[in-house]
């Protein structure tokens, strides 16, 4: 068994969700089968939107959506051949392809709102610059992700010290009662427990770190594959490519039908979903969506060499 395989079955199997009903494109159930990889987070939805809709179906698209733990999981899935199409933000598949996995990005995901995540700090925290930071100790989804890089770049930017906070990993959903334990000083807070945490009243929210660093263009997470999938499925991947980005445009303008999936398969509450903000999706993508990114996650260490943007995305 090789390391990445083994990386996967670490992480955990993925859990297959049923194909959506509706109507169908003749030959859609005889088309090779798209294995995909989701989380169930508003950012990596559109594969449950396309799925129930019925958009891959009349594409002819014959798609099992699988979910996973985390961006890292499905890396690690896709690597290993048990999924086909993933989504992931560009540090992991960065990460990846600078240590020798053949991982490309097809089409754009989520990309970011201004107010999908805060930089939170409790209620009565005497933080209030980027100064105050020193020596204090920050939550994070991973020691290593596109939030404290963002932290550390945002620091650096506005008279702080990037070197003098330490990083914690803590699951999203627990950082808001980690902050008003003062387990952490701070936390980069996302939908929908930013929502939750602001209705119970003990956060505050400062400057968000990610829209002032990486810019209103940063993609949240893509749709990418290994590279030899991409050269056998050149023509499934296009016809995915259009059905992803068709999806997008359907989300994107039917906001409360989509919460309503997401609310499903996430088991939130509605209109817990109608009060938080939500992503746009992208329907095209360039360069200058990720080459920030990369740019700080090499200066910040986080990768290990400097990458193009242009080489991660396929040309299909």
């Amino acid at each position: 068994m090789n390391l990445v395989r083994s990386k996967f079955l670490q992480l955990g199997a993925a859990t297959s969700l049923v194909a959506a009903s509706g109507p169908a494109r003749a030959g859609a159930q005889d088309a090779p089968v798209i294995r995909l990889a989701l989380t169930p987070n508003d950012s990596y939805a559109e594969g449950l939107y396309g799925q129930d809709t019925g958009i891959f179906k009349n594409a002819g698209l014959n798609v099992e959506v699988n979910v996973l733990a985390s961006g890292a999981a499905i890396v690690a899935a896709v690597a290993a051949g048990a999924i086909d199409i993933g989504i992931t933000n560009a540090l992991p598949l960065a990460n990846a392809v600078a240590h020798g996995v053949p991982l490309i990005y097809l089409c754009s995901g989520g990309m970011l709102n201004l107010d999908e995540v805060g930089l939170c700090v409790a209620i009565d925290s005497p933080i209030k610059t980027a100064k105050d930071f020193s020596g204090k100790t920050m939550g994070s989804s991973a020691l290593t992700d596109v939030n404290t890089i963002a932290m550390q770049a945002w620091l650096d930017q506005n008279g702080g010290d990037a070197t003098a906070l330490k990083f914690v990993e803590i699951p999203f959903p627990q950082m808001a009662a980690a902050l008003k334990r003062g387990t952490v000083d701070a936390a980069p807070i996302v939908e929908p427990a930013l929502t939750i945490a602001k209705g119970e009243g003990t956060i505050r929210i400062m400057s968000p770190p990610l829209y002032s660093v990486y810019g209103p263009k940063f993609m949240l997470g893509g749709w990418f594959s290994s590279t030899s999938w991409l050269e056998k499925n050149r023509d499934l991947a296009r016809r995915f490519v259009a059905a992803i980005y068709e999806t997008a445009r359907w989300a994107n303008s039917h906001p409360d039908e989509s919460s309503a999936i997401l609310a499903k398969y996430a088991k939130l509450e509605p209109a817990l979903l109608k009060k938080m903000a939500r992503v746009p999706y992208g329907t095209s993508i360039s360069p200058d969506m990720i080459q920030r990114t990369l740019d700080l996650a090499y200066k910040y260490r986080a990768i290990d060499r400097a990458i193009n943007a242009s080489t991660l995305i396929a040309r299909i």
